[in-house]
């Protein structure tokens, strides 16, 4: 499947040799900067340890430092749960409001031959809509005028 890709991609003009090498240093370049970040991570905790345990001692540091992460990752989750709650009231309201326009939308289509077969309604209603719809066309075709 990826052989077909290659030419496809060139009859776009697209050369995947320059692409290839591109994403190439792009990945080289990121996985370095995620690796001295990472060692940059583990110096910090390091030397945060090195500090609590002249405070509190050996035993009571890295427990204290563990606290601390997992306070941390409490946050995160938290803040995560809240943003998902968010997002699902929103993709509910969403829904219930495609839902409801669809019901209006079934109910009128339903009802208009009904409404167009009484005689009430060719008589009166047919013209007087016409009415309506002709002063609303004539009404938006005038020119303006500046209030």
């Amino acid at each position: 499947m990826l052989s077909v890709l290659g030419p496809l991609l060139s009859l776009l003009g697209l050369e995947t040799d320059a692409i290839t090498a591109k994403i190439r240093r792009q990945a080289i370049a990121w996985g370095l900067i995620g690796l001295l970040a990472l060692a940059f991570v583990v110096f910090l905790l390091i030397a945060a340890n090195s500090a609590l345990s002249q405070l509190y001692g050996p035993v009571v540091a890295p427990l204290l430092l563990a606290l601390g992460a997992a306070v941390i990752g409490l946050v995160v989750y938290l803040v995560v749960r809240v943003q998902d709650g968010i997002a699902a009231k929103r993709e509910a309201e969403r829904r219930r409001s495609a839902e409801t326009s669809a019901a209006i939308t079934s109910a009128v289509l339903t009802g208009v031959p009904m409404l167009l077969r009484s005689p009430l309604m060719r008589q009166v209603g047919i013209p007087l809509g016409a009415a309506v719809a002709a002063v609303l066309l004539i009404r938006k075709s005038g020119p303006r005028r500046p209030d």
